[in-house]
């Protein structure tokens, strides 16, 4: 079993993590037109929180919270390298982990996915990201909602937000209140 590690991210890994992405997310931001390096290292300098996924030492994921460390909210941002993708647990482990450590400070999270990355949209729907507090919007808890709140994304047109030549679609993420 591979050995996975999370540390500071580092500026250097912005262009690292570029070389790496994954193939769907580079076709995705080259769609939009957007320049990956740029956008990387804006979202890594607007970053309060910044983490590198390391797999045996290699950088396997970059992310991080945009906004101030005092602001009640963030904007989530995370690209994983084409060798993450082998590890689908890990991934989905860590990011619970990261997200829970990453809520005992923020009250609400919110994320776009670019048109056409869909492993983006499927992991930001199963981790429970979501487009409406109610209705089919709403975060998945089984694998019913998770259909049936990607239909819902794929029919809106509403939901949609213009990102360079493209569009991204708003997703949001909260903890659910006690009942």
């Amino acid at each position: 079993m591979p050995v996975f590690s999370i540390e500071e991210a580092k500026p250097y890994h912005c262009g690292q993590m570029v070389r790496i992405l994954r193939t769907e997310h580079q076709q995705a931001i080259a769609r939009v037109q957007l320049g990956t390096h740029r956008q990387m290292r804006g979202c890594f300098d607007a970053s309060c929180f910044r983490k590198a996924w390391m797999i045996e030492g290699r950088l396997a994921g970059l992310g991080g919270i945009i906004g101030t460390v005092a602001s009640p909210t963030g904007f989530v941002w995370l690209a994983l390298s084409n060798e993450a993708l082998r590890y689908p647990v890990a991934i989905v482990k860590e990011a619970r982990k990261q997200l829970a450590e990453i809520m005992v400070v923020k009250r609400e999270l919110a994320t776009t996915i670019i048109e056409g990355d869909e492993a983006a949209k499927r992991l930001a729907i199963f981790l429970g990201f979501h487009v409406a507090d109610d209705g089919p919007g709403a975060p998945a808890n089984s694998k019913k909602d998770r259909q049936v709140l990607m239909r819902h994304m794929e029919n809106r047109q509403d939901i949609r937000v213009p990102v360079g030549n493209g569009f991204a679609i708003a997703m949001g993420y909260h903890h659910e209140e006690a009942a």
